[in-house]
């Protein structure tokens, strides 16, 4: 994706874009050039020109993004525009789009405001720190053989027709500390000693609670700090909120739309495979993640070693395998193998929250979304002081998404293709 900024793009100034950036998208060059915006007199209208070139002169889409905080993010699609934006927008020389600022966003009269000319190839390059998973077929939940299954993992066939990149380890102490640092930099969230809560949407729900058992992120005087030794560790006592929020933050952070709404937490009006902005996984994508193509109760196979392969309670060994130590607390992601597509602790260490509301599943469905409403978010996973069956690929938990546990993480995703 290649991005170029706006500075002060107040409905109320007249204003010149600065510059060219270079950019690469899967290996095509990318570059927006010699940009340049006037407002229309007596207006909240403006016109935008810029210059697009792409290797093998291939069609993108153009987008125009506000930021209302100096740059620092850039939440707001700029939805009443015409011209050489949107999808096929093919390369040329003084390309035009047209926005009606007063139309998207009335009112808007700041200095603190830029705008962000987008252009994109449709093939963005994987986020880092994230693995690719292409779109496939599986067959989700365990058969009625497999030691420790449960009657909600009824065995069906799913198939997910997006490709998603999901983070290759759950969010770190040092992840979380960072970013939630920003957020409440920016007026994002609130902070005491003892709680993090939101402040986007009007929402002031509890994110992160700081005074809970064995958390390891506190704040004092307007600054987050990690306890010592622990930044490598996942991060806990943050529930589904404050999953769903880290996940906006982030797209927020790199100038993408928000997935969720706060005020009704819904992801991406309830679709959240078409989601273009960072997110939890769907409970299908979660297990399809960390089966990584196999359908034995494990990843590695039909037993989990606890001394070699994860970290949970092995001396609740699973049934025809042998015990193994147990260290009773999390431990530094990544500390064990990945699966075969490159993720690291999808068993044990801690349960991950999914998007989904809790329900029954079954058939054969298509990019399934989960229930549509109910009590209870979905878990995945097991954690550190879980017995092996816990940790199986197909095991199902769910907690109230309020709850803050010394026991559940996060492991974002963003679709891809």
């Amino acid at each position: 994706m290649k991005t170029t900024w706006i500075p002060r793009a107040g409905v109320i100034m007249t204003v010149l874009l600065l510059g060219s950036t270079l950019a690469q998208a899967q290996g095509t060059q990318l570059l927006v050039s010699n940009v340049q915006a006037q407002q229309r007199p007596f207006t909240a209208t403006w016109d935008v020109t810029y210059d697009l070139e792409t290797v093998g002169d291939i069609a993108v889409t153009v987008s125009l993004y506000l930021s209302t905080d100096s740059g620092a993010s850039y939440p707001n699609l700029c939805g009443t525009v015409s011209g050489d934006v949107g999808a096929g927008v093919l390369p040329g020389i003084g390309k035009s789009i047209v926005w009606d600022a007063g139309a998207d966003f009335p009112g808007l009269s700041s200095a603190t405001c830029r705008l962000r000319v987008t252009a994109d190839d449709g093939q963005s390059d994987v986020p880092a720190g994230f693995v690719a998973i292409g779109p496939g077929t599986f067959m989700m939940g365990s058969p009625t053989t497999e030691p420790g299954w449960s009657s909600d993992e009824t065995q069906h066939q799913v198939t997910l027709t997006r490709g998603f990149s999901m983070q290759a380890t759950e969010v770190t102490n040092q992840q979380y500390r960072d970013l939630v640092q920003w957020a409440y930099d920016n007026g994002y969230v609130t902070a005491t000693s003892a709680s993090v809560r939101d402040a986007l949407d009007g929402s002031t729900q509890e994110l992160l609670n700081l005074g809970g058992y064995g958390c390891e992120i506190s704040f004092v005087g307007g600054t987050f700090t990690v306890d010592v030794g622990k930044a490598n560790h996942p991060v806990l006592d943050v529930n589904w909120y404050g999953s769903v929020a880290y996940c906006d933050w982030l797209s927020l952070q790199q100038g993408l739309p928000r997935a969720y709404n706060h005020s009704t937490w819904q992801c991406n009006a309830g679709n959240p495979y078409t989601a273009t902005g960072y997110r939890l996984p769907t409970e299908a994508e979660w297990e399809y993640a960390c089966r990584a193509g196999t359908q034995t109760p494990f990843n590695t196979g039909s037993c989990l070693d606890a001394g070699t392969e994860a970290n949970y309670d092995g001396c609740s060994f699973y049934t025809g395998c042998p015990t193994g130590p147990y260290v009773g607390w999390t431990v530094p992601v990544g500390s064990y193998p990945a699966n075969t597509f490159g993720l690291y602790d999808m068993h044990g260490n801690l349960w991950e929250w999914c998007n989904d509301w809790y329900g029954t599943y079954g058939g054969t469905v298509t990019d399934p979304v989960g229930a549509g409403a109910g009590d209870y978010r979905v878990v995945r996973g097991g954690d550190w002081s879980n017995a092996a069956q816990g940790c199986r690929s197909a095991c199902r938990g769910s907690s109230d998404p309020d709850v803050s546990r010394d026991d559940f993480g996060i492991r974002p995703v963003r679709s891809t293709s």
